[in-house]
């Protein structure tokens, strides 16, 4: 990997090739700071903002398309799509302040087809930001977390070590705001009524949230309903959990923190994980 996309006290395992190419995106090193000055800026100010990271499998869903987590019956969807009402989702994701995806070319075209505008910040950066707990260190405000209840329920119960607490550079969680772990799609208007309950009594002022291709028809609405930060950081949430695989960009340092004896946490858990040798170092709470 090209030294421009090193962020520190990361590692990213088996990157691409094409993160050897220093013209793949020369400003990496300048997006890196002007989003944690933006990111800072914002939780100080109490300015507002949604920030969206796009993926291939948003691409998948927005375009109808059944494949990985956007297959009906895989994850974020149990209808077809002839039966899904998929305009609010069309409509809602072009929505936000902020945009991001991975700088690789594939996913650059995909982005380019579906917004019409630059790239904000990459996705490289969020997840690098995570990794090294960065934003937990400097953010210096009430956070809370947005995901799906199964990872939520980790997520507290992991908060209750102090080990895990100096691991992460945070003393607890503000808020844990859940909604379904699967087929969240299915009936939009039932996910947001679940979710703006539970954000309406919250006070935290950045929101981590993880929630799949339903974030499309609800993540911009979310500053309206509870004036806040709040960024999309996907698989950044199944890593606070103890349950990312490391070799996913900027997560190759990373250790999965886990309950013991606490195997009722862990069953019917959906996580992307391909085996357990890509769950990397795990350390075992007691």
């Amino acid at each position: 990997m090209n030294k421009i996309y090193k962020i520190p006290k990361t590692k990213y395992i088996n990157p691409p090739e094409e993160y050897l190419n220093a013209s793949l995106y020369p400003n990496f090193q300048d997006a890196l700071e002007t989003f944690k000055d933006k990111m800072l800026h914002n939780i100080k100010s109490g300015t507002s903002a949604s920030y969206y990271k796009f993926g291939d499998g948003d691409y998948y869903f927005l375009n109808q398309i059944p494949k990985g987590s956007a297959k009906p019956g895989r994850r974020a969807l149990k209808k077809s799509y002839e039966e899904l009402d998929i305009q609010p989702f069309l409509e809602g994701y072009l929505k936000n302040d902020q945009y991001a995806t991975l700088i690789t070319s594939a996913n650059m075209v995909k982005f380019q087809e579906m917004f019409s505008q630059p790239l904000d910040v990459p996705s490289e950066v969020i997840y690098g930001l995570i990794s090294n707990k960065w934003l937990f260190e400097n953010s210096k405000c009430k956070i809370g977390i947005i995901g799906a209840k199964p990872k939520l329920k980790i997520i507290q119960k992991l908060m209750k070590f102090e080990q895990y607490q100096d691991y992460l550079k945070i003393d607890s969680f503000n808020d844990y705001i859940h909604i379904d772990q699967n087929f969240t799609c299915d009936n939009l208007n039932k996910t947001k009524d679940k979710l703006y309950k539970q954000l309406r009594k919250s006070d935290s002022d950045l929101f981590l949230l993880g929630v799949g291709h339903v974030k499309s028809g609800l993540l911009h609405e979310l500053k309206n309903i509870k004036p806040a930060v709040y960024l999309d950081i996907g698989i950044g949430v199944d890593a606070i959990a103890g349950l990312v695989n490391i070799y996913r960009p900027y997560f190759g340092e990373w250790n999965n923190f886990k309950i013991n004896n606490s195997r009722y946490l862990y069953r019917n858990l959906d996580i992307l994980i391909n085996n357990f040798g890509s769950l990397g170092n795990t350390v075992e709470l007691k």
